[in-house]
C-alpha cells in the first residue's frame, strides 16, 4: 500500500487562504513527474496519527492515503502549509478526528474541496466538555492595574468546548474505527476486506481493554491519581477509574504557558494530594514538567504518554491498541504499581 506522510517540520507558519491555495492547485495542474501514474485506488486524506492509523489498518492495499501530521506533532494548533494543498484536493475521501481539534482545517476544506467526501470519527461519541473546577483548571485573579483583563471569550476552557482527546478511551476508539470502516465503504473498494479488518483491530480494542482494566485495577485507592503536562487524559481517566490531579498546561492544549501562580497552585495540589509522579507526553516539551516534579519533590517519568499523537513507527504505540497499552503500563509503573 502507497502510504505518504507530509513531513510535520516544513509546516509554515502562515495559514494559507483559500486564495493562495486556489493558486497553488492551478499552478500545479497537469504536472507529474515523469513517468508518474496516477493510482486507480480511492485517495484517502487522514488528518491525524490515529485517524491514520485507523485508517490505514482498515483500507489496506484498498486505498492510496496520505496522512497529513507525522507522529509527535501537536495537533491543536497545526497550520497547513502550501504542500498540503494538493493532497487536499486529490482526495476522494477527508477523514477527520473532529470533535473541534481541527478547526484549523475546515474553512480551507470548505473552499479547497467541497467535492470530496468529509467525515468526523467523533460522531456518535459522548464527548466530554472542559470543566474549570477541575484541578489545574483554575484562571487567575486579575492583577492590580489589568482589571477584566480576563475576558469570558478569551477564557481556555469555555463550557461550551469539548475535549477533543476522545481515542484515548478503547471503547470510544472502536466507535472511531466503526466510524472510519463505514466511511471507506462508501468508496466501494474491497468491501469485504475492510469490514473484516476492522473486525480484527476492534478485536484487539476489546482485548486491550480488558488488560488496561485489569492492570490498573491493581493500583490501591491512594495511588490512582495522575499529573501530566497538559489535560488530554480525560476519557482515560474517567474510563479506568482514575482520578485527574492536575495539569503542568492547565487546558486542552499547550498554546499558552501557564502563570507562575497557576504553578505554584498546581505544586501546593501535587504536595497536598501525596502525588508522587508527574507524567510528560510525547508531544510537549518536558521542561516544565521537570521544574514542577522538581519543586513538588515527585518524580518525572521521562517514558513519555502518547496524547495528541501515536508513537513513531516500530515504538509499540504506533497503533490504536499498542498506544492505550503503552499509556497503562506507563502510569501503573509510574505510579508505583507492583
Amino acid at each position: 500500500m502507497l502510504t505518504t506522510s507530509v513531513p510535520g517540520d516544513t509546516v509554515s507558519h502562515m495559514r494559507l487562504s483559500i486564495v493562495a491555495i486556489a493558486a497553488l492547485l492551478v499552478a500545479s495542474a497537469g504536472c507529474s513527474a515523469p513517468g508518474e501514474e496516477s493510482s486507480e485506488r480511492p485517495r484517502v486524506m487522514a488528518t491525524t496519527t490515529q485517524v491514520g492509523s485507523v485508517a490505514r489498518e482498515v483500507g489496506g492495499d484498498a486505498i492510496d492515503l496520505t496522512v497529513l501530521m507525522a507522529p509527535g506533532i501537536e495537533a491543536h494548533d497545526f497550520e497547513l502549509a502550501p504542500e498540503h494543498a494538493a493532497a487536499i484536493e486529490r482526495a476522494d475521501l477527508i477523514l477527520m478526528s473532529g470533535a473541534g481539534l481541527e478547526d484549523w482545517l475546515v474553512d480551507t476544506l470548505e473552499g479547497a474541496n467541497a467535492a470530496a467526501q468529509v467525515h468526523d470519527l467523533s460522531d456518535g461519541i459522548d464527548l466530554r466538555m472542559a470543566d474549570e473546577d477541575e484541578p489545574g483548571h483554575g484562571h487567575d485573579e486579575d492583577e492590580p492595574g489589568e482589571e477584566g483583563s480576563h475576558d469570558d471569550d478569551d477564557d481556555d476552557h469555555g463550557t461550551e468546548e469539548p475535549d477533543p482527546h476522545y481515542w484515548l478511551s478503547a471503547p470510544n476508539a472502536i466507535v472511531m474505527v466503526e466510524n472510519a470502516r463505514d466511511a471507506l465503504l462508501t468508496l466501494g473498494a474491497d468491501e469485504a476486506g475492510m469490514t473484516s479488518r476492522a473486525d480484527e483491530l476492534i478485536g484487539r480494542l476489546e482485548t486491550a481493554d480488558a488488560e488496561i482494566r485489569s492492570l490498573l485495577g491493581q493500583l490501591p485507592d491512594d495511588r490512582r491519581t495522575v499529573v501530566t503536562d497538559h489535560d488530554a487524559l480525560g476519557y482515560f481517566l474517567d474510563e479506568y477509574g482514575l482520578e485527574f490531579g492536575g495539569s503542568v498546561f492547565p487546558s486542552l492544549d499547550v498554546s499558552s504557558e501557564p502563570s507562575a501562580r497557576q504553578i505554584e497552585a498546581l505544586v501546593d495540589d501535587i504536595r497536598a494530594a501525596g502525588v508522587t509522579a508527574v507524567f510528560t507526553e510525547s508531544s510537549v516539551d518536558p521542561a516544565l514538567a521537570r521544574a514542577v516534579a522538581e519543586e513538588a519533590g515527585a518524580r518525572l517519568v521521562d517514558d513519555p504518554i502518547y496524547t495528541d499523537s501515536l508513537g513513531p513507527e516500530g515504538s509499540g504505540a504506533d497503533t490504536m491498541d499498542g498506544m492505550l497499552l503503552h499509556n497503562a503500563r506507563v502510569i501503573h509503573a509510574g505510579l508505583g504499581g507492583d
